[in-house]
């Protein structure tokens, strides 16, 4: 269809252009789903529907687009619309606690947090405090006092760490022996040959940001879940609806706040497609009953600490289907490994399987009562690990698998990095450690949920990791690069041994996992940075 010149001046407001076969849609924030919906039923375009329904008078009228897409989602529904919508949503000063409860919710979302590798967290804020979650529901507890005092230590143990071990790296790596690659030119050269000052100056920060970067890795270890942080999050309107549900349906405080904080900002831009975020009562009557199912199956106050920390275990195919996803239903609200409960597992009667199944899937009402990812079992590979906290972090985040964890605990031990104690710092961060414990035995006994923010990044935890040969591919070769963090890649090198022993021409396939030493991981990453900073800065003809 052709268009008039006023209908073109129209449309310009709406799309980036109003001939051509291929456009993007702009300034339509919250109603580009509807339009998109009501367009695939239209016989014309999506230009035409814009002019005939979304428009009056030359522009769009929000209040006549609101009805409209009240409509629209009446007769198409609203999930499939929802993923037509989306929103930016930036969650900040939240505990690294509350992140893990936002990014599990891994399908319709992508989230992009700040980084313990880049960042420290030795300054306190306007107010005088160290950037913990500072909770009146926290304070007001048994253990508040306590909760305060421990936090404040581990954040001056931290803090007074972090000028020390960037001395001891820069003694380990001074600068006059360091060298990188600063020119792209194939050459790594040391800073006193260079005698261009944008090469000195690109010099100078490379090895600023690779021994911060070395400092940051080392003493994130000690970070404790209560840490604040931001998060920054795009999501379709679907994403959202399910997140803000999940977050209102917590027992922690902080997380039920931060689904009504969220509920209120999307509801500024996507309004009709988080209307039906509510608590949910079916998910909730689950997590109930399986938690009385594990403590009389299992001893669930005595976690099993495994023989040897980090421990990789690629789980036995031999085993029946029901068996094993009955294993992973129960798996969650235990605290011992899958081979474990696999095994106890195999000794119930049919019945009692039975019976865990119809708890897991609970009473559903309605279509989108699902239950949990327990029923995603199956993958060509089931992983049992227990990695830090950290690396739990950092490979939790990928999509195409499924995670299924424990609560987070202090019980499975720390995984003290080796600097601190080459430094003369194993002494500080086993208080930190003792600390952290002590305060996890406090606030348990009133809230395991709770106890959590006690758990450091080098605490132990003990989840499952779901995938096929794809997704390993995809993750095991990004996660092993040399600028990957030294823990997460050795994780990564371990999943792809227990692969290779498995099926060698599977884990042929994956021809780019790295399995090289890379001290200073960052550096030529660094360094490659600096000669795309110079290609850039003289494209601009500076």
């Amino acid at each position: 269809m052709s268009f008039s010149e006023e209908e073109k001046n129209i449309l310009e407001k709406y799309v980036t252009s109003a001939t051509d076969d291929v456009f993007a849609v702009k300034g339509m924030e919250g109603m580009v789903g509807a339009a998109y919906a009501r367009y695939s039923r239209a016989k014309g375009g999506f230009r035409e529907v814009l002019l005939k329904e979304f428009i009056k008078e030359g522009n769009i009228d929000p209040k006549h687009a609101d009805q409209l897409i009240q409509r629209i989602l009446i007769a198409y529904g609203d999930d499939s619309v929802g993923e037509l919508e989306g929103a930016h949503v930036s969650f900040e000063n939240i505990s690294m606690l509350a992140t893990k409860e936002i990014e599990h919710r891994r399908i319709g979302g992508s989230p992009i947090e700040q980084s313990t590798r880049y960042v420290f967290y030795d300054q306190k804020n306007d107010a005088g405090q160290w950037r913990y979650l500072h909770s009146d529901a926290l304070f007001s507890s048994s253990f508040g006092e306590e909760y305060r005092r421990t936090m404040d230590f581990i954040f001056e143990t931290y803090a007074s760490l972090v000028d020390p071990m960037k001395e001891y790296f820069e003694k380990l790596k001074p600068r006059s022996e360091a060298e990188y690659d600063i020119n792209g030119d194939g050459v790594k050269e040391k800073y006193d040959s260079l005698t261009d000052e944008k090469d000195q100056k690109a010099f100078r920060i490379t090895y600023n940001s690779d021994l911060r970067t070395k400092a940051c890795d080392t003493l994130r270890s000690m970070l404790p879940l209560a840490t604040l942080t931001n998060v920054g999050m795009f999501g379709n309107g679907r994403f959202y609806q399910h997140l803000i549900s999940h977050l209102l349906t917590s027992d922690i405080d902080e997380v039920k706040t931060l689904a009504q904080k969220t509920f209120d900002a999307t509801s500024q831009i996507i309004p009709q497609y988080v209307r039906r975020a509510k608590k949910n009562e079916y998910l909730k009557a689950i997590d109930h009953d399986m938690y009385q199912i594990a403590r009389t199956v299992f001893d669930a106050e005595t976690p099993e600490v495994p023989d040897k920390t980090p421990d990789f275990v690629l789980a036995d195919k031999r085993v029946s289907e029901m068996d094993s996803m009955v294993a992973v239903m129960i798996y969650p609200y235990t605290n011992i490994s899958l081979t474990a409960i696999r095994e106890r597992v195999k000794k119930l009667s049919a019945r009692e399987k039975s019976e865990i199944i119809k708890n897991y899937v609970g009473d559903r009402k309605t279509r989108r009562d699902r239950p949990g990812r327990a029923l995603e079992d199956g993958y060509t590979y089931t992983f049992d690990l227990v990695t830090n906290w950290g690396v739990y972090k950092d490979l939790m985040r990928h999509r195409m698998n499924t995670q299924v964890r424990q609560l987070f605990t202090t019980k499975l031990g720390f995984d003290m990095p080796q600097e601190l104690k080459l430094a003369g710092f194993e002494d500080k961060a086993k208080a930190v450690v003792e600390a952290s414990d002590k305060l996890f035995d406090l606030m348990h006994k009133v809230s395991p949920e709770l106890a959590q923010y006690a758990v450091l990044h080098g605490s132990f935890t003990r989840w499952v990791l779901g995938m096929n040969d794809r997704e390993a591919m995809h993750l095991l070769e990004l996660r092993s690069t040399p600028q990957g963090h030294p823990q997460y890649r050795y994780a990564a090198q371990e999943i792809h041994k227990l692969i290779k022993k498995r099926a060698p021409w599977k884990a042929a396939m994956m021809k780019f996992v790295d399995y090289g030493d890379y001290y200073w991981s960052r550096a030529d990453s660094e360094a490659r940075q600096r000669v795309k900073e110079r290609k850039f800065e003289e494209s601009l003809g500076q």
